[in-house]
C-alpha cells in the first residue's frame, strides 16, 4: 500500500477542517445535523491512504466542533455518555469509507446516505441507553427512534430526509469535488512522492 504523503494528509484535513465550520453555523441558526461530519468522515475514510488518519482527522474535527460550542455558545459539547454513540457513529461510516474499493460516484451518493442512517441510528441509541425517557424495551427504543424525527425537523429544511441525509451528499458532493480540484494544484507528483506546489 502506498505511504500517505504529508501533503496529501494537510489537503484533506484542511478540506475536513473547513467544512467542520458549517456545523458551527447550522446549529447556530438550529439547522440541526445538516452538517459535514458524517460527509467528513466518509470522504476521509475513502481517500485517507493511512487509515490511522482516516479515523483521527473527522474526530479531531468533531473535538474541535465540540469544544468550540462548550466554550462559546449556549449548545453544549460535551452531554455525557450517549456521545460516546455519537462519536461511535463517526467512527463507523468511516469504517464504511474505508471499505470503499471503488470511489465511482454512485458508490459515494449511496454511501453517503447510508452514513445518514447509520448516525440516525447510532447516535438515537446512545439517548435511547442514557437517558430515562423511554422504557428500556423495544417498544421503547421504537418509541425513541419515532421520537427522534421531528428533532431533524427545521422551518428551512422542513425533514430527517434533507436534514441528515440531504446534507451528508451534499456535503460529500463538496468535499469530494474540491479534493478533485485542489490535489493537482497542492500535491505535485515527484516520481513515487508528492509533495506541495
Amino acid at each position: 500500500m502506498k505511504k500517505e504523503t504529508l501533503s496529501n494528509i494537510i489537503l484533506i484535513a484542511a478540506l475536513i477542517f473547513l467544512t467542520t465550520l458549517g456545523r458551527l453555523a447550522t446549529n447556530y441558526m438550529a439547522i440541526y445535523n445538516f452538517t459535514a461530519i458524517g460527509a467528513g468522515a466518509l470522504f476521509a475514510g475513502v481517500v485517507l491512504k493511512e487509515k490511522k488518519y482516516a479515523y483521527i482527522v473527522p474526530l479531531a474535527a468533531l473535538v474541535l466542533s465540540d469544544i468550540f460550542f462548550q466554550l462559546f455558545t449556549e449548545i453544549p459539547g460535551f452531554y455525557g455518555g450517549e456521545m460516546l454513540f455519537v462519536y461511535g457513529g463517526f467512527v463507523l461510516i468511516t469504517f464504511m469509507g474505508t471499505r470503499i474499493r471503488k470511489p465511482k460516484a454512485g458508490n459515494i451518493f449511496l454511501a453517503s446516505i447510508a452514513s445518514g442512517l447509520i448516525f440516525y441510528l447510532v447516535s438515537n441509541l446512545g439517548t435511547f441507553l442514557f437517558r430515562d425517557m423511554y422504557p428500556h424495551t423495544f417498544s421503547g427504543l421504537l418509541a425513541c427512534y419515532y421520537a427522534a424525527i421531528p428533532f431533524y425537523k427545521n422551518e428551512l429544511f422542513g425533514s430527517f430526509f434533507l436534514n441528515t441525509i440531504m446534507g451528508n451528499v451534499f456535503y460529500t458532493g463538496l468535499l469530494f469535488g474540491a479534493y478533485s480540484l485542489l490535489k493537482p494544484v497542492f500535491v505535485k507528483q515527484t516520481g513515487n512522492r508528492e509533495q506541495f506546489a
